[in-house]
């Protein structure tokens, strides 16, 4: 009979993913009616009891710190952050995607959402795009891998779910090497992307004799991004005042708090926003209502009802199939592919949730290391989600004039398909393979 139970709450697990996939419904509102259903009917669990592995902490962490970011973006911090660095460029248009690569992973380092992030982003990259005759595609990958690097920061929310996760079930993860080794595998990823990039325009250009590769992406006059939410570079300096100084340093004090001197970074970052908010209520007053709480539920509703499959011993024995599946190096292979193709269609959050606990049992078994491991999936799931039917994608796709959206488009779903093979096979040579972590 347990054994019995243990399929139905894989294959239930397995069902909140792909109903997740085909309707617009929240995982985290699914995993909390599956861990209600399955909790009291199969397990014969109270309600506190399938409440218990509800990952409060977390909870307080995500809130603190996207509120924080919430308030910083109120104030025009963030803005001010932006300018500046786009100033930094100068006239040098082939450097304006690689800073913006820089400003997507410093953003997502503080607590950010990379699609927020994506959607502040998106239209300044366009408008330069248009100016200067850049690639569009190049500064949408660019961006995008910024952005996924910096999501794995110690206090990023992805970063924070696998660290969390990896912490809750027992196996010891290093978040400091797992955030910089997703970023150095990211940035690796950018400059072969671009590399390649730069070679089919010259293909094409010898190929079409005069023709460029930036004209696959034409200008016409003084064209302007033409999609929904698009604006133009900014010309307008941000002149900052006290209160973006101020806000600047509640992040400077976050960062020394929390990774320096051990505070809990989920109250710190509360404790900051709400003095922020306090001290300057006229610009804060409408940043709670922009905090991520869809992202928020999907991540804890998840989480709690992986949770009530670990404390009915399901993810064990789940783990423990896996773990015993057959030689070691090609199973981990097996688990990042998976990863990958799944993360391609579905939420990379929520698919973190899941697969890291049912993966706990085949690290445990010492085959393969555990961070080098950790650092793959989180390559491999991740790099997916420029995917034109993800949420990234699909911000840069309408920001993109209209006569350039077929050519993103294509090219996007071409750089999607190349990392669901590139993703798995070279994250597990490089950091699986030689288990040297």
């Amino acid at each position: 009979m347990q054994t019995h139970m243990h399929i139905i709450g894989v294959l239930v697990l397995a069902g909140i993913l792909v109903l997740g996939t085909v309707r617009p419904i929240n995982l985290g509102a699914l995993s909390l009616v599956a861990a209600f259903i399955v909790g009291t009917v199969g397990f014969g669990s109270t309600v506190p009891e399938i409440l218990e592995p509800f990952p409060a902490n977390l909870f307080v962490m995500l809130v603190g710190i996207t509120y924080l970011f919430s308030v910083a973006r109120a104030s025009g911090t963030v803005d001010w952050m932006v300018e500046g660095a786009v100033r930094l460029t100068g006239n040098r248009a082939h450097v304006i995607p690689w800073v913006l690569f820089v400003l997507g992973l410093i953003i997502c380092s503080i607590g950010a959402f990379s699609p927020a992030v994506a959607a502040m982003l998106a239209p300044i990259a366009m408008s330069f795009a248009v100016k200067y005759r850049l690639d569009p595609l190049l500064s949408s990958i660019v961006i995008g891998l910024g952005c996924i690097a910096g999501s794995f920061s110690p206090i990023a929310p992805l970063g924070l779910i696998v660290n969390s996760v990896g912490e809750r079930s027992g196996i010891e993860v290093n978040p400091t090497v797992l955030y910089l080794g997703v970023l150095a595998m990211t940035t690796l990823v950018a400059v072969g992307t671009a590399v390649v990039l730069r070679l089919a325009h010259r293909s094409n250009a010898s190929d079409d004799g005069d023709l460029s590769g930036e004209e696959r992406f034409p200008v016409v006059g003084n064209s302007r991004p033409s999609g929904p939410g698009a604006m133009a570079a900014p010309t307008e300096v941000h002149r900052p005042g006290v209160e973006n100084h101020v806000t600047l340093a509640g992040f400077v004090v976050l960062a020394i708090g929390g990774l320096v001197i051990g505070w809990d970074i989920g109250f710190l970052a509360l404790t900051i926003a709400v003095v922020l908010t306090l001290v300057f209520p006229g610009s804060s007053k409408n940043a709670m209502s922009e905090i991520s709480w869809g992202v928020i539920l999907l991540i804890c509703g998840v989480l709690t009802y992986v949770g009530l499959l670990e404390e009915n011993g399901t993810v064990e024995w789940a783990g423990a199939k896996v773990a015993t599946a057959g030689a070691p190096m090609i199973t981990a292979l097996l688990i990042l592919v998976v990863a990958a193709v799944a993360s391609a269609a579905a939420s990379t959050t929520g698919l973190l949730g899941m697969i890291v606990p049912l993966a706990v049992p085949f690290l445990a078994t010492g085959h393969v290391s555990v961070v080098g491991f950790l650092i793959a999936l989180a390559i491999s799931s991740s790099l997916v989600d420029l995917s034109p039917f993800s949420t990234g994608g699909a911000i840069y796709l309408a920001n993109a004039p209209e006569r350039w959206r077929p050519s993103l488009y294509r090219g996007l779903l071409k750089f999607t398909g190349a990392m669901v093979i590139v993703g798995p096979l070279v994250s597990w040579l490089l950091l699986v393979v030689p288990n040297w972590m």
